[in-house]
C-alpha cells in the first residue's frame, strides 16, 4: 500500500472525511496515479497513520474517507534527539538531514560556528534551504516508516544554541579521546523516556577550542567518534546512530 506524508497545509481531516489539495494532491494524482476507490496510507507527523479510501478527484481536490486510524510510536526513538549541525559546504547538509531523519532525530538546527564558510546573508536563499531540508525530512520519514517528521529550524549561531535547555548534551570532537560508552559509564549517566539529548557536530574544519570550552561551561559531554577521521556527512550519521544505540541500551 502506498504511504505518503499528509502536509498539514494541504490536508484537512475532520472525523472520517479527508480533503487534500496543493502539492499533496498533485503528488497523489500525477505521480502515484491514485484513482477513485484506491486506498493509501497517510501520516501527518503527529504519530497517527490513516488508511484512506479515495472517493472523488475533481477540481484540484481529492476527497477521501478515513477507514482506519492508528497512533504508532513504537518505531520512534524513546527520547528526543536534536541534531545541532554546523553547516557544511555544498549538498552535504542535505545528506545529513536525510540520514539523520531516517535514524530518528526529532529536530535539526543548522548552526553557524566559527569555521562554517557557508554564506547565509541572503534571507531568501536561507529560507529556500530550510524548506528544501524540510521536504527531505518528509521523504526520509516516509521511506523509513517513521510517523513523526523532524522539524528543521532557521539558522542559529553556535554561541546561542549551546545554551538551549537540554537533559544531556554531547559534542563530538576530533580532539577528544574518550568514546561515548566510556563517558556514560564514568559519569554514571541515567536516562528515561522523553528526555532531550542534544548532539553537536562541527563543520569540515571541526569546532575550535574556544567553542569546546564554551560547551564544557554549559555542561556538555565531549566525545570522540573513534580513531579515524570521518567526513562531516558521515560523522553526523554515525554520531546519531551511536547515541541512539548507547542510550537505548540504558533504557532496556
Amino acid at each position: 500500500m502506498k504511504r505518503i506524508y499528509l502536509n498539514r497545509n494541504d490536508c484537512l481531516i475532520e472525523k472520517d472525511n479527508v480533503k487534500i489539495r496543493g502539492e499533496t494532491y498533485h503528488y497523489l494524482k500525477n505521480v502515484l496515479r491514485i484513482n477513485r476507490n484506491n486506498v493509501f496510507t497517510g501520516f501527518d507527523g503527529s504519530g497517527k497513520e490513516y488508511i484512506i479510501e479515495v472517493l472523488k478527484i475533481h477540481n484540484g481536490f481529492l476527497e477521501g474517507k478515513v477507514i482506519n486510524v492508528e497512533k504508532k510510536f513504537d518505531i520512534e526513538v524513546p527520547f528526543d534527539i536534536c541534531l545541532f549541525q554546523a553547516v557544511p559546504k555544498g549538498k552535504k547538509m542535505e545528506q545529513i538531514v536525510e540520514g539523520t531523519a531516517q535514524l530518528g532525530v526529532k529536530k535539526i538546527y543548522p548552526v553557524i560556528s566559527k569555521r562554517v564558510i557557508v554564506d547565509i546573508e541572503d534571507k531568501k536563499k536561507e529560507e529556500k534551504k530550510i524548506e528544501r531540508w524540510k521536504k527531505v525530512c518528509q521523504q526520509a520519514s516516509k521511506v523509513s516508516g517513521r510517523v513523526i517528521v523532524p522539524d528543521v529550524v532557521s539558522f542559529m549561531n553556535f554561541n546561542d544554541v549551546i545554551k538551549i535547555q537540554k537533559d544531556i548534551g554531547i559534542v563530538f570532537w576530533e580532539g577528544e579521546r574518550k568514546i561515548l560508552r566510556d563517558i556514560i559509564i564514568e559519569e554514571n549517566i541515567k536516562i528515561i523516556e522523553n528526555k532531550k539529548i542534544h548532539i553537536f557536530i562541527g563543520p569540515e574544519g571541526g569546532f575550535d577550542e574556544e567553542e569546546i570550552s564554551l560547551a564544557k561551561e554549559n555542561n556538555f559531554l565531549i566525545s570522540s567518534l573513534g580513531k579515524r577521521i570521518l567526513k562531516v556527512e558521515i560523522a553526523s550519521i554515525v554520531a546519531t546512530a551511536l547515541v541512539i544505540y548507547e542510550f537505548e541500551q540504558i533504557l532496556k
